[in-house]
């Protein structure tokens, strides 16, 4: 069996347990997983960039965590599609926020080592998991917007005070909202499943070369002049 096969077939079969434990026990220990991602990253050599990305997502989903713990007390007495009509803007919000982050993180990178560790900043680069991550979070920009948009088209009588007859048949439109957890379980699976991925992978990837040592292997190569 072809080993790039193999790898892939390992990865699907953790992203699937991770999609499961998501949904069975809570999206909230998704932040578990990547203080865990980014506990391995410590301990592998070179993957600054890989901790970079796990402290950046782990700082976003936090926040975003104790903005919906907030928002729940704020919206207790909220009628249901008016409560769910927020946590999809909250969500949307700081899943845009991740792909920005994701976007630059090269930039931050830069920024970060160059006021902490100038002398790594041949460590800092764009991986696998900074193009694949954009994409994944754009997926979860649709998801959503999805949710968000059919959350209106369904109470369209509530929110825009269509007539009660032209509203019933959209009654019934909840495939988004009944898919929404495992649509964001899958994805959040994925995102932990790219970062470790990329641990792995990183971990074959040569040491970059310093620019003094880049500097003095060009002046070894030069032809020497004899006077």
């Amino acid at each position: 069996m072809n080993k790039s096969f193999s790898f892939l077939l390992l990865l699907t079969f953790i992203a699937t347990g991770l999609a499961y434990i998501l949904t069975v026990l809570n999206q909230e220990i998704y932040l578990p997983m990547l203080v865990s991602v980014l506990l391995i990253a410590l301990c592998v050599k070179n993957q600054l960039n890989i901790i970079h990305l796990s402290t950046l997502l782990s700082i976003l989903i936090f926040l975003e965590i104790i903005t919906i713990f907030f928002l729940d007390l704020y919206a207790s007495d909220f009628p249901a599609y008016k409560a769910n009509a927020y946590i999809y803007a909250v969500h949307f919000s700081f899943d845009l926020a991740s792909f920005f982050a994701i976007k630059h993180r090269v930039k931050i990178s830069l920024l970060i080592v160059k006021r902490f560790q100038p002398s790594k900043r041949e460590y800092v680069y764009m991986t696998h998991a900074d193009i694949l991550l954009v994409g994944i979070f754009f997926l979860f920009m649709i998801v959503d917007i999805s949710a968000f948009i059919e959350n209106l088209i369904r109470n369209m009588d509530y929110i825009f005070g269509i007539a009660e007859e032209t509203a019933k048949p959209f009654w019934s439109w909840n495939w988004v909202y009944q898919s929404y957890p495992y649509a964001k379980a899958i994805l959040l699976a994925a995102v932990v499943t790219v970062l470790l991925a990329t641990v792995y992978v990183e971990r074959f990837r040569p040491a970059p070369i310093k620019e003094s040592e880049e500097d003095s292997t060009l002046k070894k190569s030069e032809p020497q002049h004899r006077s």
